[in-house]
């Protein structure tokens, strides 16, 4: 209730859309919106809420068609392909690290039982091989049996999903099998309660460092869904966040640089405002990042008082960034402030209802003393 929405571009956990990865998108600029509208009458999006459009420098894009009040469910869609979780990835990668160790170890008993096994400079660079060998499978091993599990899933995939699949946004310039699977998916992704998932309609929206909407899971349903977070005019483009949004703008565009290889180009980064505007919309979200960390540990600690003050101070500057108007993530918070204060006015009572009691007792024990 109290974070912004924020969608990690995780290996396996998806960076969201990524509609805007290298090249700006050209390649997702025509041929969407036939596609997208059969995904929306298919998979349960709010079709009169939206439409696909080429959006410059962006690629294709979801546009508000009317007007959308706060809260609105936009989209509830099922996904296209499901990624492995990050468990699974990481038994991947210590497996097939395992078993380069135990070939290797195989080799060495081999050598030793026939007297061949010598300890020179050749030797010593088959250990810094293999060094360098599970170094790297632990890092990208998860990653290349993920590619193996996405080429596999897109081919069992019906030949309109899988042509919708094809035509979100890919890094690579021609097809190359499993890779270019592989690269639509960390292109595309977005999270689940525990892996990652592409969505056909759900991937082309775009990345504003002050959203609109939100991407969330449906665990009962299994169904990835978009909801606005405010109201949305007619003809405004709909967004969500796929970071931390209470960091700088340095550390905004360093993120998604690193996890979805593209600088954003929302009015927030790309508005020629002064410079102090900026500063203190930095140090605003710096503020939110820190005040979050402490509401947390205050709630922790038992300091629910102190924690309210903190959350309200967040609640504020939170209404501030999000353009100061009303939106969902305050009201949440608003919630989570009543919630507090029930607990922090049922501690008291409890509290006050035990007093009484404890101080008659101490009485007739002073006068039970006073008496002997």
């Amino acid at each position: 209730a109290m974070a912004p929405p924020s969608n990690n571009g995780q290996p396996g956990g998806g960076g969201g859309g990524g509609k805007k990865a290298a090249g700006g998108g050209e390649k997702t600029a025509t041929g969407g919106g036939a596609n997208a509208n059969k995904a929306d009458a298919k998979k349960g999006a709010a079709g009169d809420a939206f439409r696909v459009k080429d959006i410059l420098g962006k690629g294709r894009g979801l546009i508000a068609a009317r007007n959308i009040e706060i809260g609105e469910l936009l989209l509830d869609e099922e996904p296209l392909v499901l990624g492995l979780s990050q468990s699974a990835m990481a038994v991947a990668s210590l497996t097939i690290a395992a078993a380069g160790v135990l070939a290797w170890a195989s080799s060495l008993y081999l050598q030793a039982s026939s007297g061949q096994l010598t300890f020179d400079l050749p030797a010593l660079r088959g250990v810094c091989c293999l060094i360098l060998f599970v170094f790297l499978v632990i890092q990208i091993g998860g990653m290349i049996v993920e590619g193996f599990v996405v080429f596999w899933r897109v081919r069992l995939l019906g030949a309109s999903d899988r042509a919708a699949y094809f035509n979100l946004c890919d890094t690579l310039p021609f097809y190359i099998p499993i890779l270019s699977e592989a690269f639509i998916f960390r292109a595309n992704a977005v999270s689940t309660d525990w892996c990652g998932c592409v969505c056909a309609v759900a991937a082309l929206v775009n990345h504003a460092c002050v959203p609109s909407a939100i991407l969330s899971w449906n665990t009962k349903t299994g169904r990835h869904q978009v909801r606005a977070i405010r109201g949305i005019k007619a003809e405004e483009e709909i967004a969500v966040s796929y970071i931390d949004l209470w960091q700088p703008t340095v550390a905004r565009q360093h993120s998604l640089r690193r996890a979805m290889r593209f600088s954003c180009a929302c009015n927030t980064c790309m508005d020629s405002t002064e410079e102090s505007v900026r500063r203190l919309s930095d140090h605003r979200r710096t503020a939110c990042s820190q005040l979050e960390r402490g509401i947390t540990e205050k709630m922790e600690n038992g300091h629910l008082e102190e924690a309210v003050k903190d959350l309200q101070i967040l609640r504020d500057v939170t209404e501030q960034e999000l353009g100061g108007v009303d939106n969902l993530i305050s009201r949440e918070m608003d919630e989570a402030i009543k919630d507090i204060q029930a607990q922090i006015k049922n501690w008291e009572a409890v509290t006050n209802s035990e007093m009484p009691s404890e101080q008659t007792g101490s009485c007739n024990k002073r006068g039970s003393c006073a008496e002997e």
